[in-house]
């Protein structure tokens, strides 16, 4: 219990700055610096990429490391404070507002520097998480605590209580804090990661394109490339209108909009015990899609809602519906390493989160693209008051807090329908990969017993 809750103060470090930065650095940059929406929507998305060479290659060479302290732990320590740094330096422009040329160079250059960093440290922790635990009750278990303690000190802080440090304190105020946080959640994180060394120290050495040629034609990877893709676009369309909708359509201050955050993310994080019990239940297709057409529900008041307290009740709503596709991801990309392993005797964690690492950045990306142009289109002017905008824009803000996340709601229920990891194939999968497993250590003792035996002196 002690090794997960350390190990998951990676993942709330690499939440508290993820999240911090999807859904408000196109705020920032827009409403705070200046920069036209349209521009900033375009430089993310075209920044996004940077991914398709950034987290696969990092996969890559994350799989080939041997160290002695084993594979991935090694890229976690000796990039903690500098992925921390840069992300401040996301937050700390040293132009003025309106200075829109400088602004979007220094916008393109360091988020490009916070992502490469950010992707490498992530990409290392998550791909802990098959090794750590080898089945899908101890999946769903380490996922719970991981998740919840993610959601609490990482998405938690990051969402609710973003807007009212910027508010009293301002933005580098916010930039110093968070940076620090993450950077010592990210090294107390090593104390409790443990990597088996029949792994840790036999760095694979297959080319980066034969990992490529593998990961891209495995047909249930690609399905769960979807999977993930509308699951975070679902939650990242929701957090980067949210300051646009709490400040447009509701008129409140920033407090406010840290309740209203607040609800929907504690409601997540507390869901995800229950949650918990119902993967081990019915397994993770299953349980992911009925928290998908529950949210799909949730997400339609969002379209009419008038108040502070009736959206502040719909997103505590949709935060428990959601809390099942916040836990699925894990315990899918999991199951596909464990096919894998049984196919083909290699670990290939690395490279199999690296692409999805590739896939995670676009769905911010994409959201802000839309966000970007839709606003753009509506005549939104970030130097009229929130009452002046036109009404045009609180109907884009409006349809894009509910529209587009009920989309990806039905896309990501086709793919789940579609997943063919489930039942006893899942469960002969996965006795496989145990057996494996406890061979590969077995013969890694009794190599490492040989190696230390006394030498013939003649």
């Amino acid at each position: 219990m002690w090794r997960t809750v350390l190990y998951s103060l990676g993942n709330a470090a690499g939440l508290l700055t993820y999240w911090t930065f999807n859904s408000f650095v196109q705020y920032f940059y827009t409403t705070v610096m200046g920069v036209s929406p349209q521009w900033v929507g375009r430089g993310w998305f075209a920044f996004g990429f940077w991914n398709a060479v950034n987290d696969p290659v990092a996969g890559w060479l994350s799989d080939r490391t041997s160290t002695r302290w084993g594979r991935r732990r090694f890229y976690i320590a000796l990039l903690a404070i500098p992925t921390s740094v840069a992300f401040a330096l996301v937050w700390l422009p040293p132009f003025e507002k309106g200075n829109t040329v400088a602004l979007m160079v220094y916008f393109l250059v360091i988020i490009s520097i916070y992502d490469m960093l950010q992707s490498i440290v992530t990409l290392n922790q998550d791909a802990l998480f098959p090794e750590m635990y080898e089945d899908t009750v101890a999946r769903a278990g380490g996922a719970s605590i991981r998740q919840l303690i993610g959601f609490v000190a990482g998405t938690g802080l990051a969402v609710a209580l973003t807007p009212t440090i910027y508010g009293r304190l301002g933005w580098s105020a916010l930039a110093v804090l968070w940076g620090s946080l993450a950077a010592v959640m990210y090294l107390l994180s090593l104390v409790g990661i443990r990597e088996n060394p029949a792994f840790s120290r036999s760095g694979q050495q297959t080319s980066w394109r034969e990992q490529i040629q593998v990961v891209a034609n495995n047909r249930t990877f690609l399905i769960v490339l979807g999977i993930n893709f509308t699951t975070r676009f679902i939650l990242a369309v929701i957090l980067a209108i949210m300051p646009f909708y709490a400040d447009i359509v509701l008129q409140i201050p920033e407090e406010q909009l840290s309740t209203l955050l607040g609800m929907l993310l504690v409601a997540s994080g507390l869901s995800l015990v229950g949650w918990q019990a119902v993967i081990k239940r019915w397994g993770t297709r299953r349980s992911m899609i009925v928290s998908m057409a529950v949210s799909a529900v949730f997400a339609i008041p969002l379209l009419f809602a008038e108040g502070a307290v009736v959206v502040g009740i719909a997103l505590g709503l949709l935060g428990i519906a959601i809390g099942g596709t916040v836990l699925g991801p894990d315990l899918l990309f999991a199951e596909v390493v464990d096919d894998d392993y049984v196919q083909t005797g290699l670990r290939r964690e690395g490279m199999y989160r690296g692409i999805l690492g590739f896939i995670f950045r676009f769905p911010p990306a994409v959201a802000g693209l839309v966000l970007g142009e839709g606003l753009s289109l509506a005549g939104y002017d970030s130097d009229l008051a929130a009452g002046m905008q036109p009404e045009a824009v609180i109907t884009v803000i409006r349809t894009f807090s509910a529209v587009l996340p009920m989309i990806a709601i039905v896309a990501g229920i086709g793919l789940l329908v579609a997943y063919p990891l489930h039942g006893e194939r899942l469960d002969r999968i996965q006795r496989q990969a145990t057996a494996m497993r406890s061979r590969a250590a077995a013969e890694h003792e009794r190599r490492a017993a040989v190696a230390g035996a006394p030498g013939d002196s003649s």
